[in-house]
Parts: C-alpha cells; sequence; structure tokens
C-alpha cells in the first residue's frame, strides 16, 4: 500500500476533507491534492511526515496507530449500501489492528435515540485505543467483527459481544473526550468505587490541596514514556518522494 493510498483510507474514516488535512498538517491544498492522487514529488517527506502525524499515525520503526491517544473511525451504514463496499477501509487497514480485541459498547442505562443511532465499538490492544462509531440503518445490524477486521478477534465469547459503561464515561465517549486511561477501564470493565467528589470530599477533610494532588501525580506519571515499537508486519509503506524510505505497518 502506498502512502497516499492509507492517507485517503483514513480521511474517509476520520471524515476529514482536503482543504482540512492541508490546513492542520501546514501543507498547499494544491500540492497535497496532487499527492492525494499519486504524484509524489509534490510533498516533502517532513510534510508526509506531518501528515501521517494528521491522521493519527505514529512513525516510529514502522507505522502504527498513536498509542498516547484514543481514535475515532466513522462508518456509515445506510440501508441502501452493500456492507462489504461500507466496511472495505476498515478491512484494508486490519494490519494496523491486528492482535486487537473487539466489543460493542452501549451505557447502562441507553435511551431510544442512542439504540437507534449510532452503534459504538471498542477496538483495543497494548497499543491501540479505537472507536469505531457506525452510523446505522433502523433496519440493518452493524458489521464490526473479526471478519472485517482481519487479524482481530471478539472480547469474551458472549453471544452479543456487547460490554456497558456508566452514563459518565458513555458521555465523554460519545462526545469524543475520552482519555486513555477511561477508554481502559471501559474495555477492561473496571467499577468506579471512587467518585471525584469522593476524592473531593476527602482532600477537604485531610487538608489536601490542589497544587499536593498536582504534584503528586506528576512525580508518579509525569515521566511514563510510551512502550516501544511492536512488531512489524510486511506491507511497505512507501514514504520518500524518492522511494528510498519504506516503512512498515504495524499490527496493534
Amino acid at each position: 500500500m502506498k502512502a497516499n493510498e492509507l492517507v485517503t483510507l483514513l480521511a474517509e474514516l476520520v471524515v476529514m476533507d482536503i482543504e482540512m488535512m492541508a490546513r492542520f498538517a501546514n501543507i498547499p491544498v494544491q500540492n497535497l491534492r496532487s499527492w492525494l492522487a499519486g504524484k509524489k514529488e509534490n510533498l516533502r517527506l517532513q510534510s508526509v511526515m506531518n501528515l501521517m502525524s494528521v491522521m493519527g499515525l505514529k512513525v516510529d520503526n514502522g507505522l502504527r496507530l498513536d498509542d498516547t491517544r484514543v481514535h475515532y473511525w466513522y462508518i456509515e451504514d445506510s440501508i441502501f449500501s452493500q456492507k462489504k463496499s461500507v466496511y472495505a477501509a476498515l478491512t484494508k487497514l486490519s494490519k494496523l489492528l491486528a492482535g486487537c480485541s473487539i466489543t460493542a459498547v452501549e451505557s447502562t442505562s441507553p435511551r431510544l435515540k442512542e439504540r437507534l443511532g449510532h452503534r459504538f465499538y471498542l477496538v483495543a490492544s497494548d497499543k491501540v485505543r479505537l472507536v469505531v462509531c457506525v452510523r446505522r440503518s433502523f433496519f440493518r445490524a452493524p458489521a464490526v467483527s473479526p471478519d472485517v477486521i482481519k487479524g482481530a478477534c471478539w472480547r469474551d465469547d458472549s453471544d452479543d459481544h456487547l460490554i456497558t459503561t456508566n452514563r459518565r464515561l458513555w458521555t465523554h465517549l460519545v462526545e469524543r473526550d475520552l482519555t486513555t486511561y477511561e477508554f481502559d477501564r471501559m474495555f477492561n470493565q473496571v467499577s468506579e468505587n471512587v467518585s471525584w467528589a469522593d476524592v473531593s470530599l476527602m482532600a477537604r477533610e485531610f487538608g489536601v490541596t490542589a497544587a499536593d494532588v498536582s504534584q503528586w501525580i506528576l512525580e508518579r506519571h509525569g515521566e511514563l514514556i510510551p512502550g516501544g515499537a511492536g512488531a512489524q508486519d510486511d506491507e511497505g509503506i512507501d514514504l520518500d518522494s524518492s522511494g528510498g524510505r519504506v516503512l512498515y505497518l504495524a499490527a496493534g
């Protein structure tokens, strides 16, 4: 797969047009348009690297999804569309998600509008945190599964492959305000035994200030460095306009 083809697939899933990509990556629109059409000489290597970062990829001994963020991909599954074409981009990017586990997720108290509108899936591994949002037809069930994402598997053996989460995390999920920590707790079904309100009361009782808490967080987590790259796969991505630099899609 060529780099321009990879970016085109990702742009479709993150719902980003050429003008927006160009603005975020600081690239002239016409140059980007020509590069996406296959003219390598229209973008410098650094511009391509910037573009990859904008699309959520990390270039680190291979191409992989950035493991420091929660990614959101969107799919429109209307009643008149063909399923194979609807999920084609997801299938073509399976190498980025190999080894991941999949589950549907909904609120513990879903509203009717939520049930009928969108279906959310979590795709996760040690280095991948992806939310796939499917805008679905009333008459058709979404098809995000290991059959679509090759090399992935279901999170569990339940019949519906569905987990639930509390309203607070659900709101963060829907509003794209989910942290990696919250994603992991949701996916791993870690219950919230202590709320922020509880912590606030404890802090007042023991005279702990916001500065104390901030300092403790920085001392404990401030120096954490994301883990190294995983195993490389065998599909090269040619980034350099000279054809001399090839990176590889890395499994999740």
